[in-house]
């Protein structure tokens, strides 16, 4: 399918955010990685935070395995909150719920896992600003940093509307070869990117690396 840009495509008055936050923490002895706290803050509402301060965007929290333990840190969040009803589901799953419960219209979606301890407001922006700056032809942009792609990805109205209407292979390789054409890994070195927390191990590294401490909060 051949995709053409809107008119209102760059502007941040139409974008939208889904953090995803529905996974089961298998490797981090099944608890909610976005709880884990930065300075006191939980990752989840550092998240919030980093991506509000762009403008005014809509935000979406796509939880799942944990819900019960994550929805009271957001009761006081400018957030709309969805629910992943599968235990067995996979990422691309929990963005096309999250997406679908966007406004009509938001235009631009960021997407972003809710376990990037270090992305700043400043890092969003970046993403966006390069978002703003594509090709006419790219729909999609996503940063890499030393060939590992990273989040947020960032992608236009075209794509929402394709997932929206039931195109289940977004979020995967067989998308990504279908539309290389239409999508730019945009190359960085800011490792804010990549650095996520999938075990214990990283979260050990995390703290190594940065003198900073990740902690389970303590209720």
């Amino acid at each position: 399918m051949m995709l053409e840009r809107n008119a209102d495509s760059g502007s941040i008055n139409t974008t939208g955010a889904v953090i995803l936050a529905a996974g089961s923490g298998s490797r981090l002895g099944h608890r909610p990685k976005c709880l884990l706290e930065l300075d006191g803050v939980p990752l989840i509402q550092r998240q919030i935070r980093a991506i509000s301060a762009l403008g005014p965007i809509e935000i979406v929290i796509v939880l799942g395995h944990h819900s019960h333990l994550i929805a009271p840190f957001l009761l006081d969040q400018p957030v709309t909150t969805t629910y992943q009803p599968s235990d067995h589901h996979h990422q691309s799953d929990s963005v096309r719920l999250g997406v679908s419960k966007l406004s009509p219209q938001v235009r631009n979606v960021l997407i972003c896992p809710s376990d990037l301890p270090l992305l700043t407001t400043k890092d969003y922006r970046a993403v966006f600003n390069t978002f703003q700056q594509r090709p006419p032809t790219v729909h999609f942009v996503g940063p890499e940093v030393d060939g590992i792609p990273g989040h947020p990805v960032i992608f236009d109205g075209e794509i929402k509307d394709q997932i929206t209407s039931g195109n289940k292979t977004f979020g995967s390789g067989a998308w990504r070869q279908a539309h290389h054409a239409h999508s730019l890994r945009w190359r960085s070195n800011n490792t804010h990117f990549i650095r996520d927390i999938d075990s214990e191990e990283d979260r050990t590294r995390f703290e190594f690396e940065t003198q900073r401490q990740l902690r389970w909060p303590k209720a």
